[in-house]
């Protein structure tokens, strides 16, 4: 007899849920071998879980009734096996017990859910839902105020049930409400006639300057936004729309990137903006973000300290000098949560020292995003003592997945200390670019290093690759050695990054902007290992590439490649021939920028052909500057594009329709007045940025 198991209910032969269905066979051929053995903690604990994601799948298919025989099963064994009883069961069937409006045994398990974990934000939320639906909404409230002092505010649902309050606080305002009921006559204000919770879930997706504004609409909207910390607490500086998603992918192509930079007035954010947005989150600030170049001040500083234990999980400060070491020691020492904080970037924050490090590992040894680009004074050989008591026993010490070290003096130590020691093993995104030239006159005892490194490979000649976890590596300028460095003249140092056999097999994104000095045997002999699983391949200027290379690579892959994002602008020895060869392969290609390259019409025809396949994803952004495509060829494919996105919107694809963000054609010589004038009017319904030398 299982505990709480409510009414029974007789399902017809073919009611059952996929999940029922499917745990009923897992049932069915358990039983061929044997009743299943419950004497054992574990066992039961297995069946539990078991139970429990039997009974979610139920709730995501609105089988309520099948999903509380499974929590009824589940507390069942719990009880029957002496096994510790889990909060999280008694929270879900709460939830399905509300949606059952079976109020009174929801609020005993919401009850008992709250005793098992005092931090169960879901409990005080259903013991609200369930007072609220019941029409007392004062002990709703009550209850919330309960559970906000209660609960850590680092719980999860915590912001929930800090949204949920501000809806109710409102509802019992006699004032707001009386008023609000004379406005639905006469106002079409979505505030008004939508409820608090889901008026602030809308608002939640707008960015600080657009919430500004907002404020300045009406009282009732100012007094919404600065009552909803929740509202500020993920602040976005700079709302993300289609350009700025293409920019992330053509990182090189200027003409957007100003366009970008112009739009947004340089991303400088006022330091007045910054601390208010700081004051209005209060507890609630989950991301304290600094955009790039905005002034902050030591008054902003300690407004962000001044917050009472907020439940970060990301700090993104740049180049801001007063970030020092002891202001990080302050964050993670008793400020904040460290536990719950999974991102630290503190790029070109030059005051940051050797301590920070070691206040991260103490503190928040579980962090995955660090962020330390131009912290000159962070030592690398610091970082691998920080993680790990012994460097032989410290594989897989450091949780950090995402690593970020740009101009820094230290990258030659990353390097060649990780073809020995594993502390880095984790590794899944490496950005080791060299953006400020001088950064390569800091590089010390290079010549040392490279010995050091010959020894571990005569030692250990069939080592594995350094991060054999790594996805994407930025190693942008590395290959671009100023030609008066006396330390970067021989063939060896240049080809310092493939002797210490960073380069994965399973690479997705590879970025070498600016690869004027790149050995093209050693790159052609680690791109065969990663060609099959590269998404992005950002190659630029990389004048010692021919032909012959590409036309290697399309050979030796004879099935599609999975790239999407291909950037060969500046490859001037690559003929139209070797273009071919590669892009007929590229089938999935979204981004292409070409520019400067000898791309003609035969080259222009296959991006043609991908357009007027309906089952590929499409191009989204394709930049010829400066090729030798004709207008003829333009003309083709624009119409291709017109003819695809009429034949989608028909379709099945109708509500997310495909479309031509970006079209750059100058510079072409062969495609004249005629031919631009031609292509604006067919593209003219996709609302596509054509950019070309000669205007219509």
């Amino acid at each position: 007899m299982f505990v709480a198991a409510g009414k029974k209910r007789k399902f017809a032969p073919g009611s059952r849920s996929t999940a029922e269905r499917a745990f009923a066979g897992q049932a069915r051929t358990s039983s061929t071998h044997g009743p299943t053995p419950m004497g054992s903690a574990a066992g039961a604990i297995d069946a539990i879980r078991k139970y429990h994601a039997l009974g979610q799948e139920n709730v995501r298919e609105r089988q309520y009734r099948a999903a509380l025989d499974c929590y009824n099963r589940a507390v069942a064994i719990a009880m029957n096996e002496g096994v510790g009883r889990d909060a999280r069961i008694y929270e879900a069937r709460a939830h399905v017990l509300y949606k059952l409006r079976e109020f009174g045994r929801a609020m005993s398990d919401a009850k008992e859910a709250i005793v098992l974990d005092g931090n169960s934000a879901a409990g005080y939320t259903q013991m609200a839902g369930i007072l609220a639906a019941t029409g007392k909404p004062r002990d709703a409230l009550a209850v919330l105020e309960r559970g906000l002092a209660t609960v850590d505010n680092s719980a999860s649902g915590y912001l929930h049930m800090e949204t949920l309050r501000v809806s109710v606080a409102r509802q019992l305002d006699p004032s707001s409400a009386a008023a609000a009921a004379d406005l639905r006559i006469k106002t079409t204000d979505p505030t008004v006639w939508l409820p608090s919770d889901l008026a602030i879930l809308i608002l939640q997706n707008l960015d600080v300057r657009t919430l500004i504004v907002c404020r300045a609409v009406s009282k009732r909207w100012l007094a919404l936004l600065d009552e909803t910390p929740v509202l500020w607490c993920r602040p976005c500086f700079e709302p993300t729309t289609a350009i700025s998603a293409l920019a992330q992918q053509l990182p090189t192509y200027e003409k957007l990137q100003r366009w970008i930079k112009q739009r947004s007035g340089g991303g400088r954010i006022p330091d007045k903006i910054l601390r208010f947005v700081f004051q209005k989150a209060k507890s609630s600030l989950v991301s304290a973000t600094v955009p790039d170049n905005s002034p902050v001040s030591s008054r902003t500083l300690d407004a962000l300290l001044a917050l009472k234990r907020p439940c970060l999980k990301q700090i993104d400060i740049s180049r801001v000098a007063e970030m020092r070491s002891d202001v990080v020691d302050r964050m993670l020492n008793g400020w904040c949560v460290p536990k719950n904080l999974t991102a630290l970037k503190l790029p070109y924050c030059t005051n940051i020292d050797d301590d920070a490090i070691s206040t991260v590992v103490r503190y928040a040894p579980g962090i995955r995003v660090l962020d330390i680009s131009g912290c000159q004074r962070v030592c690398v050989k610091h970082m691998f003592r920080a993680w790990g008591s012994t460097l032989l026993d410290a594989h897989d010490s450091a949780a950090i997945e995402h690593l970020y070290i740009n101009d820094h003096p230290g990258i030659p130590d990353l390097l060649v200390y990780s073809t020995r020691y594993r502390h880095f093993a984790r590794l899944k995104t490496l950005h080791i670019a060299i953006y400020d030239q001088r950064v390569f006159s800091e590089f010390t005892s290079i010549f040392s290093l490279i010995e050091y490194m010959r020894r571990n490979q005569a030692r250990a000649p069939h080592a594995s690759a350094s991060f054999p976890c790594l996805e994407e590596l930025n190693i942008d300028g590395v290959w671009d050695t100023p030609g008066s460095s006396a330390s970067f003249t021989s063939n060896i140092l240049r080809g310092f990054v493939f002797h210490t056999k960073i380069f994965a097999s399973g690479l997705k994104r590879l970025s070498a902007v600016e690869s004027s000095e790149v050995d093209m045997n050693q790159l052609v002999e680690t791109l065969n290992n990663c060609l099959p699983t590269l998404q992005t391949l950002h190659l630029t200027k990389a004048t010692r590439m021919d032909a012959q290379m590409l036309t290697d690579f399309a050979s030796r892959h004879r099935g599609p490649l999975p790239l999407q994002s291909l950037d060969l602008s500046g490859c001037v020895g690559i003929s139209s021939h070797g273009l071919y060869a590669l892009i007929s392969c590229c089938s999935n290609l979204v981004y292409a920028n070409l520019s400067g390259t000898a791309a003609d019409n035969r080259v222009m025809g296959l991006f043609t052909q991908m357009a007027r396949t309906a089952s590929l994803s499409g191009i989204r952004a394709l930049v010829l500057d400066m090729t030798d495509v004709t207008g003829a060829a333009v003309r083709d494919f624009a119409a291709a594009c017109i003819e695809r996105h009429r034949r989608l919107r028909a379709g099945s694809c109708a509500k997310r329709p495909w479309k031509l963000e970006i079209l750059d054609i100058a510079n072409c010589s062969n495609v004249g007045t005629d031919a631009v004038a031609v292509v604006r009017e067919l593209l003219s319904p996709l609302g596509t940025q054509i950019m070309a030398a000669v205007s219509a």
